[in-house]
């Protein structure tokens, strides 16, 4: 009996060994990849404040129609008659 609790026992500690050697693998890892983020620039589109999407003279209502009319399966979809 005592033989096989020693054995339970030291199973235990050996999975919480490795258990905690891989919790501190993880949050250096998180540490260092938020670090890492940190320190790059930050994406921007290269838009001035006074640019906007619309190209010049079209309209939103332009662009939405012409969205809705290009494309496969794109636009209204037709009634089927039985």
């Amino acid at each position: 009996d005592f033989a096989e609790g020693n054995i339970h026992h030291k199973a235990l500690l050996i999975s919480m060994a490795v258990c905690s050697i891989l919790l501190t693998l993880f949050i250096i890892f998180c540490y260092f990849r938020y670090k890492r983020q940190e320190t790059r620039p930050r994406y921007s589109i290269g838009l001035e404040q006074d640019e906007t999407y619309i190209p010049p003279g079209e309209s939103l209502k332009d662009l939405i129609e012409q969205s809705q009319s290009s494309g496969s399966g794109s636009g209204l979809p037709l009634l089927v008659r039985k």
